[in-house]
């Protein structure tokens, strides 16, 4: 993969970034977790990521030969830009809407984003579940086909496992540092801070992703109308 590709491959990683898993490893840590209950967590996920990304390899392979005059349309992918950023959009809108309500008590978001019981194996069918938000997201489809086209079976299981670390950053980060024992005031205050800071965070990330949305849907929208190439059809083409 060129240095271009590898840069587009990250980039997509830390656009999409999973801050779910690093909201869910406070609420387990604040419940008094420790490393193994995350350990737990991370393996769930790992379970079901690992085995998903090993079929959906020569699955791509073979939709790519059925899709390819699909992907090769400008409308096609233009279409797929449109609806994108209209998905995006409304997600701003109601990350907007979400910023605006009252804040929940203390501790009410710590309650509600772990899990019920910090057993290992509640945690463990968690970590499954929680997989879901990355196999939904269309971003992890797209890497594992960026991915592909590496030759090297070792690169490219080097390059799937940089992505999800990257996408999964918060989750990663705070397993290493319940890992090294440093987690208990560390994750309080984190907590507090954004609890503090709720509103002009959750607002902030409207606005972004609202301008994610405009600039994706006005790409779409000109590759409809025009002879212009999507940023989603250059994205796959870079290897």
């Amino acid at each position: 993969m060129s240095l271009p590709g590898v840069l587009a491959f990250l980039g997509l990683a830390v656009l999409t970034m999973d801050v779910l898993g690093g909201v869910i490893a406070t609420g387990v840590l604040l419940r008094g977790g420790r490393l193994r209950h995350l350990l737990a967590f991370v393996g769930g996920y790992a379970l079901v990521i690992i085995p998903v990304t090993a079929l959906l390899h020569p699955l791509l392979t073979v939709l790519g030969t059925w899709l390819r005059p699909i992907l090769h349309s400008n409308d096609a992918i233009g279409s797929v830009e449109v609806a994108a950023g209209l998905a995006l959009g409304a997600f701003a809108v109601y990350q907007w809407r979400t910023a605006r309500r009252p804040p929940l008590p203390h501790g009410r978001v710590a309650r509600r984003s772990s899990p019920t019981r910090l057993g290992m194996w509640p945690l463990l069918v968690a970590g499954m579940a929680f997989s879901a938000t990355a196999l939904a997201d269309p971003a992890f489809t797209v890497a594992v086909g960026m991915a592909s086209q590496e030759e090297s079976l070792a690169l490219r299981i080097a390059l799937l496992v940089l992505w999800n670390l990257v996408y999964q950053a918060p989750l990663v980060t705070l397993t290493v540092i319940a890992a090294v024992g440093r987690h208990d005031r560390l994750v309080r205050r984190l907590a507090d801070w954004f609890a503090e800071r709720r509103r002009p965070l959750q607002a902030g990330l409207a606005v972004v992703l609202a301008l994610i949305a405009l600039l994706v849907l006005g790409d779409g929208t000109i590759a409809l109308i025009g002879e212009h190439v999507p940023w989603l059809r250059q994205l796959l083409s870079l290897h």
